[in-house]
């Protein structure tokens, strides 16, 4: 595997040729872009098989992450998903319109209400949601309450979701232990 530093994104190339790729957005605390690849926080089993887009910053376009890593991957890319972990599931649910993502993947997000968003922001793309959640992360009373809300928000819809006790900076590579394949 190797990489790409480019001006919003890092772009992992695997030594194969794939079809598959995800942008991944990482949060606060320097845990974005590099984050990631330093601390081994994607399994090498995905990298050899995936293409990463990791923007560098949470605040980072998604669309031009994503006309960078295009100038950069010729081939064709069959399916795409978007992965946020912690402030950047924000991102998820700010850009789940921009493509037709495969898979819309929640680490231990922080809750839509923490921004602008509304706990309903990502109802109608259910069936995609991919998430891994351990609400005690987020403190003692979950921001107000409002990530223990979105938890039971996404119970009630039934979304594909793991709640284990696992430290929050540990979840990146639980969420690809638990969802990596449906990438």
């Amino acid at each position: 595997m190797k990489s790409l530093q480019l001006r919003q994104c890092i772009v992992t190339i695997p030594d194969n040729d794939v079809a598959s790729a995800v942008v991944l957005y990482g949060g606060l605390m320097g845990w974005e872009g590099q984050w990631f690849l330093n601390h081994r926080k994607i399994p090498s089993v995905f990298l050899e098989r995936l293409y990463f887009i990791l923007p560098t910053h949470f605040t980072n376009s998604c669309g031009e992450c994503l006309r960078e890593f295009r100038s950069k991957v010729k081939h064709n890319i069959a399916q795409l998903s978007l992965c946020g972990f912690s402030r950047g599931a924000q991102e998820v649910y700010r850009n789940q319109r921009l493509e037709k993502w495969h898979i819309l993947g929640l680490i231990d997000p922080s809750a839509p209400t923490l921004d602008i968003f509304h706990d309903d922001v990502v109802d109608k793309a259910a069936s995609k949601i991919r998430c891994v959640y351990w609400v005690p992360n987020w403190g003692k009373h979950g921001y107000g309450g409002r990530v223990p809300r979105f938890a039971q928000h996404l119970r009630d819809l039934k979304v594909q979701m793991v709640e284990k006790s696992v430290t929050h900076a540990d979840m990146p590579p639980f969420f690809f232990n638990q969802f990596g394949f449906d990438l």
